[in-house]
């Protein structure tokens, strides 16, 4: 395999350069557009805290009755330029945009094309059921109507009347309605927020998003009676759906903590089951072996769950999983790493001793 992914390297190299090349250019129309947003915004504020501070607000506002033309337009020459800018730069982020993703995913077909030929690929933006999302126990914890996922991909593998479906998914957890939302400082913590996640979001399209990640559900042999879920240990301290998913897991479905004899395994994961004896049926040995080793390997947030006869499996990856990544196109790590990420999964399905 690694021969093979050497000379995909080389065949793609041109076309690989050519989306790193676009994809510089979408960073530098990112900051043009959203930052010069942001600018905008700090302004505006600025403003407003002069004007109902009582302070001195001759900079805005001039009371010379025979203004001279910088007087009378110095906000307007100040803002056109900001603009401008951000004019430039959304046209200039929807342009190269189009260029890098048609690059990506001619690269991308011929990748899974050669690795992966019993492979059913499709690269065609879809939503993802809620009551699949809900069912795996990763995105619980927040009111199903304000939940929505989105797929920019699926690669599916059927092998022996068993199917495995992987998405390149994206997950908005939106927060319910509240008085905070509803009001003038939510609206404009809201509005700060999409644009430091404009500036610094590992793709474009995350940053309506929550998660990014791989995303795949199997059908077991054997429908369990319960769930087990094992997810990321310490978040306690976080902030984001898994944080928040902690205490969903405590209180609903008479999900706990469940105490495994597999010290190293209980470093990096945390299991929650409905029942103590099911979660040790379902993780063997092998299994919380190859997590703990995936765990130290990349160092993401892996999940894992088996609910009712589906098991799920998913991976952060801000940079997107059927995508090209953020690696160099002069190393073949964009190639390795999504072929590892395929094998992952499928090993850990083939791991599964539930007959």
């Amino acid at each position: 395999m690694e021969d093979k992914i050497r000379n995909l390297q080389r065949e793609l190299y041109a076309t690989l350069k050519k989306a790193e090349k676009n994809r510089k250019k979408i960073q530098i129309s990112r900051i043009l557009c959203y930052g010069g947003a942001l600018i905008y915004f700090l302004g505006l504020i600025v403003m407003q805290f002069f004007v109902y501070s009582g302070k001195d607000t001759s900079f805005f506002y001039t009371l010379n009755p025979n203004p001279s033309i910088w007087e009378q337009y110095k906000m307007l020459i100040i803002i056109l330029p900001l603009f401008v800018l951000i004019t430039l730069g959304g046209y200039g982020l929807s342009y190269f945009y189009k260029k890098y993703s048609d690059a990506e995913q001619a690269s991308v077909r011929r990748i899974i094309g050669a690795m992966f030929p019993d492979a059913k690929l499709a690269l065609l933006p879809s939503e993802v059921s809620t009551s699949l999302l809900l069912q795996s126990n990763f995105f619980g914890g927040m009111d199903s109507r304000y939940r929505s996922g989105f797929s920019f991909g699926t690669v599916i593998f059927e092998n022996n009347d068993r199917k495995i479906t992987f998405r390149d998914l994206a997950i908005n957890i939106g927060e319910p309605k509240n008085w905070l939302s509803q009001s003038s400082i939510g609206g404009l913590f809201l509005v700060f927020k999409m644009m430091f996640k404009g500036l610094f979001a590992a793709r474009v399209e995350n940053i309506a998003s929550n998660f990014r990640g791989m995303f795949a559900n199997a059908q077991i042999e054997k429908k369990i009676n319960g769930s087990v879920v094992v997810l990321p240990d310490h978040l306690e301290s976080r902030f984001d759906y898994l944080a928040k998913n902690i205490q969903a897991l405590k209180n609903v479905n008479g999900n706990k903590l469940v105490m495994l004899e597999d010290v190293e395994f209980e470093r990096f994961f945390a299991v929650y089951a409905s029942d103590e004896i099911l979660a040790r049926y379902v993780l063997t040995p092998a299994m919380m072996l190859r997590m703990t080793e995936l765990k130290k390997k990349y160092n993401r947030d892996i999940m894992l769950s088996f609910n009712g006869n589906q098991f799920f499996f998913a991976v952060a990856m801000p940079e997107g999983f059927l995508t090209l990544g953020n690696a160099s196109p002069d190393t073949g790590e964009a190639l390795k790493d999504l072929y590892d990420n395929i094998v992952v999964a499928q090993g850990i399905l083939n791991d599964l001793k539930i007959k």
